[in-house]
């Protein structure tokens, strides 16, 4: 892993999924992130862009849902939603 001190980005990502899932399938995460970035790069004819790590590891800033988006996700979850008022179900 010594090319990973290379790149702090992949190195934290690697050492976070090697304390969470293993060695063997952080590396494999990591390889894939890899062979995703070189595709980009090659596909798009761009740069290498480090902050784009960054960005894919945070979360969005804006959490907010409407009723109806809130709902559709818990479905798509496999919860079913009742109205306690009514006891019909959404």
């Amino acid at each position: 892993m010594g090319s990973l001190i290379q790149c702090p980005e992949l190195k934290k990502k690697y050492l976070g999924l090697k304390k969470r899932r293993g060695g063997k399938k952080a590396v494999i995460a990591i390889a894939r992130k890899l062979l995703t970035a070189i595709w980009h790069i090659l596909s798009k004819n761009e740069a290498y862009n480090a902050e784009l790590h960054r960005k894919a590891d945070k979360p969005p800033v804006a959490r907010e849902l409407t009723t109806a988006q809130a709902v559709a996700f818990l479905h798509s979850k496999g919860f079913v939603i009742v109205d306690e008022e009514t006891g019909e179900v959404a």
